[in-house]
């Protein structure tokens, strides 16, 4: 039995939340009668980019308000949702968070960012809590957000948590940000635009594999316009590249291009694909056994 489901790659309109939440409820009703069971927005969809401290403490105390709404639209339309990331204001701390929402408007699962992207850092604190995996309409499931895709204890811990599924939602760009630019230095080159979307495919079906793991990937669509730290108007180009990849070839399906579009795509289950690439290959067993780091201290010891 196959799963709908329909990444919306998506470009959010910056400091307009009540917009961004109109075009979800939009892109919800389009596809309304045709069998979609999840719908995934972008990383920062309902906010867009926010640099300014005081308008992200705002926001982030605005969480539970939006959660709720979303948790509306998923009972509205009989759905499960991942309306994308949005700041979470609490204990002092300012947190980039995501949540998944159930048809029946019960959030199941919620995630901080953990591996904070560089020009985040000034911004948000590091989620210090590992993921959880749920039961989502996909089966065993965790949540990520963009720049934990780097993280390989991320996907460790995913696999000691028998997760069969990571969905990932991403504001992925190609060009270099006048914000980054002031705090790093400029790059020495100009890179295609190519060069960049073809990496992160690699990324992402590397990571499928050397982790056993189907993986769904939601990154935002077309040029992001937002207000940077010094007040000056910045744009975050998409890498494109939303897609979804299971191990052989259980489903693979990556848009062709970086402009705004939904990407339907029907997925099977996964579980047999799971058992037969850890046949072939062990990478769960080794991630569960530290191998062949175990074997290599227990020899040193000796």
């Amino acid at each position: 039995m196959e799963t709908a489901v329909a990444l919306c790659q998506l470009n959010p309109v910056s400091k307009k939340p009540e917009i961004n939440f109109k075009k979800v409820e939009s892109v919800l009703a389009t596809y309304e009668g045709k069998n979609i069971s999840l719908f995934v927005f972008p990383e920062y969809f309902l906010y867009g980019i926010l640099r300014v401290k005081k308008d992200l403490r705002v926001a982030g105390k605005n969480f539970r308000f939006w959660v709720k709404r979303f948790c509306s639209l998923a009972r509205k339309y009989d759905l499960d949702l991942v309306p994308g990331s949005f700041p979470l204001f609490k204990k002092g701390k300012l947190y980039n968070t995501t949540v998944y929402i159930d048809r029946k408007g019960n959030v199941l699962n919620q995630y901080s960012k953990t591996n904070l992207w560089l020009s985040e850092r000034e911004d948000y604190d590091i989620n210090p809590d590992p993921p959880k995996v749920f039961n989502s309409i996909l089966g065993k499931t965790v949540q990520i957000i963009c720049w934990d895709l780097m993280d390989h204890h991320l996907f460790e811990e995913a696999v000691r948590l028998k997760a069969e599924w990571m969905i990932n939602v991403s504001l992925w760009t190609t060009n270099q940000t006048g914000d980054l630019m002031r705090k790093r230095g400029r790059a020495k080159k100009r890179y295609p635009i190519s060069q960049s979307s073809k990496s992160l495919d690699s990324i992402i079906e590397t990571r499928s594999t050397e982790y056993n793991i189907g993986i769904v990937f939601c990154n935002i669509g077309g040029s992001h316009n937002y207000i940077t730290l010094d007040q000056s108007t910045e744009q975050a180009r998409s890498a494109g590249s939303t897609q979804i990849v299971a191990p052989l070839d259980c489903v693979r399906k990556i848009v062709k291009n970086r402009k705004e579009q939904v990407l339907i795509c029907k997925v099977p289950k996964i579980k047999n694909h799971l058992s037969d690439h850890e046949i072939f290959y062990g990478r769960r067993e080794d991630v569960k056994n530290n191998y062949p780091y175990i074997t290599m201290n227990k020899k040193h010891i000796r």
